[in-house]
């Protein structure tokens, strides 16, 4: 199925957009710790300004996320305790011995078939000619249709600034033939960052055959990788059925059950969704 999914997203030009490449990442979730350090490097290089203390354009949740109710809380989310964000989050689902649970880091999907794009007024947001999705702050407006739009709840409003901020993929340090902060940071080495739609990067081999799970290490671009050892098991998107097409891919956790996985890394080949989210503009939308 990932071959499938390959061929029919990176196999040739963007349809939409025209970008012949596609920075993409995948994520080997069995060895994720939850440590948190992807999360602290990209805050302390890229989230550091006034308006942005809570933003983490690279977050890693506990799947299932647990949240420890306030005494005689009710269903209302405005009920439960968020005093204190991480203290009951390791809490696993299903019956002893069979507990589960996981760790799930995500940055911006830099999809292919961005949500946030397309409803933006100010046609603020773009996509570059490396596939990475980014909103120029001399046009944004602050209107936050790309907040409302974006399924994945990975675009932030600045409210110092008026203006709407999100994960960059580190294209600064993309130009300098580095890696993004959270890759290059990664304790456990989970992490594969390369050109989705180069056949030969080994990012693109990795989720093409799931067979491949030894030490990899890509000569064919300019980034300086480290080697990763990434488990051999299928490669799936996170929430593939908002129809965005992500460019961050995952290997699913192991010891969870099938209709677990399917929750979060379901295919949904069939009936994706043509505009996620959908969000009608406050002001007319400019002409691109």
């Amino acid at each position: 199925m990932s071959e499938a999914l390959w061929q029919k997203y990176y196999g040739q030009p963007n349809p939409k957009y025209g970008n012949r490449v596609q920075w993409g990442m995948l994520l080997d979730i069995n060895k994720c710790i939850g440590c948190h350090t992807c999360t602290m490097a990209c805050k302390q290089t890229w989230t550091s300004d006034p308006g942005q203390e809570d933003m983490y354009w690279n977050s890693v949740s506990t799947q299932p996320f647990g949240k420890y109710p306030r005494k005689n809380a009710s269903k209302n989310p405005a009920d439960w305790d968020y005093r204190f964000s991480n203290l009951y989050q390791d809490t696993p689902k299903g019956k002893f011995p069979k507990l589960w649970q996981f760790y799930l880091a995500r940055p911006c999907n830099h999809c292919a078939n961005p949500a946030c794009l397309p409803a933006c007024p100010t046609r603020s947001i773009y996509k570059t000619e490396d596939g990475v999705v980014l909103i120029d702050q001399n046009t944004c407006e602050g209107f936050q249709n790309c907040v409302k739009a974006c399924p994945y709840d990975k675009i932030y409003y600045n409210a110092v600034t008026k203006k709407s901020n999100k994960c960059m993929f580190c294209f600064p340090l993309l130009e300098q033939g580095r890696e993004p902060q959270c890759v290059r940071s990664c304790v456990g080495k989970i992490r594969i960052f390369g050109n989705l739609m180069d056949p030969e990067s080994t990012i693109s081999k990795m989720i093409r055959d799931p067979g491949l799970g030894a030490k990899v290490y890509d000569p064919q671009t300019s980034l300086k990788a480290t080697h990763r050892v990434i488990n051999t098991s299928e490669r799936r998107q996170y929430r593939p059925d908002f129809g965005t097409i992500p460019s961050v891919w995952y290997v699913p956790p192991k010891n969870v059950p099938p209709e677990e996985i399917e929750k979060y890394f379901g295919y949904a080949m069939g009936g994706l969704l043509d505009e996620p989210h959908h969000v009608e503009a406050p002001v007319k939308m400019k002409d691109i």
